[in-house]
């Protein structure tokens, strides 16, 4: 069976609203990679996301551009262009921006749909 090349632009790739601010886009979601799904997040300036976990999935994250502040476990960090984040399962989270907005690629695995009944697990 012949591989499929594809190739693409970032904009071409639709967009999902997740928590208000953030701006989503599934780049990839299992198949030849195996049980991974990469995806684009962009959080406006002035963005405060919800504090949530994944049950069962992991979750790495590069920052691209702009700055964070994310909370880990109640643990502040700040991060930038060039930050790397590790979350395993079940690791509190929850990411703020200030005036500027922030980019990132997130891989997640086993791999999360961005949907409603996905592994994201939000808290009070």
């Amino acid at each position: 069976m012949k591989k499929r090349l594809k190739v693409t632009r970032l904009e071409r790739v639709a967009a999902k609203r997740f928590f208000g601010k953030l701006l989503t886009r599934e780049l990839f979601v299992g198949g030849e990679l195996g049980d991974v799904s990469v995806v684009y997040e962009r959080m406006a300036p002035r963005t405060d996301l919800p504090r949530v976990h994944h049950r069962k999935t992991s979750e790495f994250i590069y920052c691209l551009s702009g700055k964070m502040t994310a909370e880990l476990d109640g643990r502040r960090y700040r991060v930038r262009a060039g930050g790397i984040l590790f979350l395993p399962p079940n690791a509190r989270h929850k990411f703020t921006t200030g005036a500027s907005p922030c980019e990132a690629l997130s891989i997640f695995a086993p791999s999360l749909r961005i949907r409603p009944d996905a592994d994201i697990h939000t808290e009070a």
